[in-house]
């Protein structure tokens, strides 16, 4: 049995009548975690695009360093669908999820040189010193714009291509995941992309369902992706938002 914290922002309508089912599906999956909802903040941020990022972002370190158990971030359109706390025993400290759409994913320079994207809307990190080292020499450059944008997807991303990495396979259960290797020792492990699956079409043996809540159609309709299964409710890939919905390979996937 391992005790961590499970991070989520929740600010605004757009997201607040999703909070009662999120808190509940953590329960309901995650017993030995506890959950932080954060709906406020006091830093002095531009409001543009990431702001969110850096909210979350030193909220994580504060619990790391106050607590000093793991802290398990989820973006609140993330589905658990079953116990996260597996995801923990992976011989890493800092672990994130995988983006959509491989070497093609935002933002592209940088998938297109390390040959995939990484996803901040799910990341593990524990609470060694060498994490919360990497941690805040990532929030700084967010604060400072290093790469124009707060977003921590973009600057961790730009941090690493700008290093010197190599790419180590790593097998945990059935799955295949990697780590890239920094010049400076941190290694940042990216998992499977069918251990937390970006706009799923159906239901295979992820650990949650990561559901962009404007490709469903707002708030409303994703709350259904809660309580019906996925292959019974309309595809939640991007092609139709991207105005090309009537060759979209997604509908012969999911007949």
């Amino acid at each position: 049995m391992k005790k961590y914290n499970i991070i989520t922002v929740c600010m605004g309508e757009r997201y607040s009548i999703i909070e009662p089912h999120f808190r509940k599906r953590v329960s309901e999956k995650c017993p030995n975690a506890k959950l932080r909802i954060v709906k406020n903040h006091n830093l002095n941020l531009n409001l543009e695009y990431g702001w969110w990022d850096v909210v979350r972002m030193n909220e994580i370190i504060n619990l790391l360093e106050i607590e000093r158990i793991p802290v398990v971030h989820c973006d609140i359109d993330i589905i658990i669908e079953k116990d996260i706390e597996p995801l923990l025993d992976i011989n890493q400290d800092i672990i994130f999820s995988k983006e959509c759409n491989g070497n093609k994913a935002f933002p592209q320079n940088c998938s297109e040189m390390i040959g995939f994207g990484i996803c901040t809307g799910f990341y593990i990190i524990k609470p060694t010193e060498s994490a919360i080292n990497f941690l805040k020499i990532l929030y700084n450059n967010m604060i400072l714009r290093l790469y124009d944008t707060y977003s921590d997807q973009i600057t961790l991303m730009n941090m690493i291509i700008r290093r010197n990495y190599t790419l180590v396979n790593n097998s945990f259960m059935d799955y295949n995941n990697t780590i890239i290797s920094l010049e400076d020792d941190v290694n940042i492990l990216v998992l499977d992309f069918d251990i937390i699956t970006r706009d799923p079409e159906y239901t295979k043996t992820q650990f949650a369902n990561h559901i962009n809540i404007d490709n469903v159609g707002g708030s409303f309709n994703f709350i259904y992706y809660y309580y019906n299964e996925l292959e019974t409710l309309p595809l939640t890939c991007r092609c139709g938002k991207m105005g090309n919905n009537d060759i979209c390979n997604h509908r012969k996937i999911k007949k």
